[in-house]
């Protein structure tokens, strides 16, 4: 978990590198904002327990919503300094909106890569007869 959200900060660091972009957000802000999808994960998981892989999808899609909707609006102030104030809609340069874009949309990604072997795992084994 440490390594994945580390990972994702550095990439996340590198990019805003390659692409000239300069703000105020740290590695730690960045490593902060990507462990948030670990609740999301530990959310569909006990959904795919409880209610199967249809419970699992259904969690998912809610919770990848959630995440990016958040990660959209939290980060837009903080990428998207212009954004501030009273104005609703960011008026950022193209990279600036690609790099936000980026972050919130690499989240639910790296969600179904991190649980997907949850529904789509080998199935049990049977012993006796009867499954586990």
């Amino acid at each position: 978990a440490v390594v994945s959200t580390q990972s994702t900060g550095g990439i996340v660091q590198l990019a805003m590198y390659l692409i000239s972009v300069s703000t105020e957000i740290r590695i730690f802000d960045l490593a902060s904002f990507s462990g948030y999808k670990y609740v999301h994960m530990i959310l569909c998981v006990i959904m795919a327990i409880f209610l199967g892989s249809m419970g699992y999808y259904i969690a998912f899609i809610y919770s990848s919503a959630a995440i990016v909707y958040f990660l959209i609006c939290t980060l837009r102030y903080i990428i998207l300094p212009e954004a501030s104030g009273a104005d609703r809609i960011a008026h950022g340069s193209k990279r600036r909106n690609n790099l936000l874009l980026l972050i919130a949309f690499i989240q639910p990604l790296l969600m179904f890569w991190l649980t997907y072997h949850v529904t789509y795992g080998p199935e049990p084994e049977v012993i006796k007869g009867k499954k586990l």
